[in-house]
């Protein structure tokens, strides 16, 4: 497995991957409509956009040549003063989780925040996501429950963070 920056020639592979984990993870959380509408294609250009607008900072894991999982993040957006840092997506394909592809993405996304002056980070899980126990087992800390706009409708959503990124890096 290698972890390496994205490129372009990812987005893809990227968007496929998000709306795989997406109808995978949220099946019994978020309306079967919306997992099914959803569409790679058109998240394919949210990341192409966001990729050339250099908003966030983005790895994907290979294996043998193919991508099979990624991670995005930047600084946290709704200007949290103790954490600096967001995860903002982080999906692995089913047949490649439990096998360390999730944590070292983490990790590094963590140095290169650590790059650029940001020693904490946190990450917002919708309440039902089965996966939020991956962040638990990398020692991140509740914060808190908020409540934000999806869709006509409004999610809990549960925050984890880490007040120091650097411990994550080992």
């Amino acid at each position: 497995m290698v972890i390496r920056p994205s490129k372009k020639t990812d987005v893809s592979a990227m968007s496929r991957i998000y709306v795989q984990t997406w109808r995978d993870a949220y099946l019994s959380v978020l309306p079967y409509d919306y997992l099914f509408e959803m569409s790679a294609p058109r998240h394919e250009q949210l990341f192409v956009n966001e990729l050339n607008e250099n908003r966030l900072i983005s790895f994907v894991a290979e294996d043998a040549g193919r991508v099979i999982g990624f991670i995005t993040g930047g600084f946290e957006r709704n200007g949290n003063n103790v954490y600096k840092g967001e995860i903002y997506t982080l999906y692995v394909l089913k047949n490649f989780q439990r096998r360390g592809v999730g944590g070292n993405l983490l990790k590094t996304l963590a140095r290169q925040f650590d790059r650029f002056g940001i020693y904490s980070m946190l990450v917002r899980v919708l309440k039902g996501n089965p996966y939020k126990r991956f962040y638990i087992k990398l020692n991140g800390t509740y914060i808190r429950r908020e409540r934000q706009p999806f869709s006509g409708e409004t999610l809990e959503v549960e925050v984890y963070g880490w007040l120091d990124t650097t411990l994550l890096e080992g």
